[in-house]
């Protein structure tokens, strides 16, 4: 993560994905996000608050965001309807690295605005909890619903999909602290 630019009245200067990784560092979300490629934007961070406090503080700034709250994780994503609509298919369930890749092409060939999307990449050891847990994606459900069903019940996990380059978006797993915020 690149470090934000710090202006001489104690603000800074963030992209949404330096938001997304301050509140997950700072404020211990299990906050997932969804890259759209929005400038930076001044975002005073808040140094306590809620999560929808502190999540409305930054599409406040950042008109190009929304966030959903989805049980108890948070994603901020672009502000368009693809991601909340709801769409129809097959359930899906079984280890989450094999379930993410059929839901990854569930959802290239279900919106057109997806076809840029890779499944995730497999970084580390296979046999991880990371990508062997078994998930699930109900049959209807939003976009946002389904990628939030392929991190479990485990509340430390978190999807991110940024732009890999121009042309395309990688979807990739990690784990957060979600331990007292600072």
């Amino acid at each position: 993560m690149n470090t934000p630019a710090r202006r001489t009245d104690g603000s800074s200067v963030f992209t949404p994905r330096q938001a997304a990784a301050y509140l997950r560092g700072q404020h211990h979300m299990a906050l997932c996000f969804i890259q759209n490629g929005a400038a930076s934007h001044d975002w005073q961070a808040a140094s306590h608050g809620t999560p929808g406090a502190l999540l409305d503080s930054i599409v406040a700034v950042v008109p190009e965001y929304a966030w959903t709250a989805i049980g108890d994780r948070y994603v901020l994503h672009p502000r368009q309807d693809i991601w909340r609509a709801p769409l129809s298919g097959g359930a899906f369930r079984g280890p989450r690295l094999q379930t993410a890749k059929a839901y990854v092409e569930f959802l290239r060939g279900t919106a057109p605005e997806m076809a840029d999307l890779l499944p995730p990449l497999l970084k580390g050891d296979p046999a991880a909890a990371l990508y062997t847990a078994t998930v699930s994606i109900p049959e209807s459900c939003s976009a946002l619903q389904g990628l939030v069903g392929l991190l479990g019940p485990e509340p430390t996990m978190v999807f991110t999909i940024e732009r890999q380059d121009a042309d395309r978006r990688v979807l990739f797993f990690e784990q957060v602290d979600v331990g007292e915020a600072a």
